[in-house]
């Protein structure tokens, strides 16, 4: 899990559904069984607390956002501030106590759900070198036209984004996921993470490129 302090009234962190199941949780149990839960949500507070000391109390009330990707989870918890009438606050957040975060939790899942479902799928894999990344670029015939693509680096590592056309089948789709697993690893850091920490350094026909400025070993 990583945690950034935004500012003095908000934490942010970032989860993969791996770490969830490492803090002995099911991702689905989560939205499902409102005792784990609540156990889950105060669990994460009191490692944000732990992280940031006393810079961080749990009094008053707080207002969360929630947004599910496909391999984890980005939460921003803020303080109620008094007198901060100007707060911004989207229809997913809510004022939450100990009694309503279930409700909070499915509402959120829920909301994650149906905006995934009415956009495009995509693959996010890590290669271990730039030289693999050559190596499938070269290799691996595919329609380069029905999808959009991105490289990011991040923490010193190549992330490889693909964004699939919606007239793309399902057995298409899997496809070409098939071939990105035989060269590349699936990632295990959050999308999220890496739209906003990393860095883009190719985009729009990354194998192309690739073909064009790299010969194969």
């Amino acid at each position: 899990m990583r945690i950034e302090r935004v500012n003095e009234s908000t934490i942010k962190f970032f989860m993969t559904y791996a770490d969830i199941e490492k803090r002995g949780f099911d991702r689905d149990e989560l939205w499902m069984n409102r005792k784990r839960g609540e156990e889950f949500f105060w669990s994460l507070m009191d490692e944000v607390n732990v992280e940031h000391g006393e810079g961080f109390g749990m009094e008053g009330p707080l207002w969360i956002q929630v947004h599910a990707y496909d391999r984890g989870i980005e939460v921003v918890v803020s303080k109620s501030q008094n007198g901060e009438e100007d707060y911004a606050m989207d229809p997913s957040n809510m004022n939450i106590n100990d009694n309503d975060i279930e409700s909070f939790l499915n509402d959120a899942v829920e909301s994650a759900s149906e905006t995934e479902q009415s956009t495009e799928q995509f693959a996010l894999v890590k290669f271990d070198d730039f030289e693999t990344l050559i190596e499938y670029a070269h290799q691996v015939e595919l329609d380069e036209t029905v999808y959009e693509d991105l490289l990011h680096v991040y923490n010193g590592e190549y992330y490889y984004q693909v964004i699939f056309d919606h007239r793309l089948s399902k057995a298409e789709i899997q496809g070409v996921e098939a071939s990105l697993t035989e060269y590349g690893s699936p990632s295990d850091v959050a999308p999220a993470l890496i739209e906003e920490y990393g860095d883009i350094i190719m985009s729009h026909n990354v194998r192309a490129q690739v073909r064009r400025f790299f010969q194969e070993k």
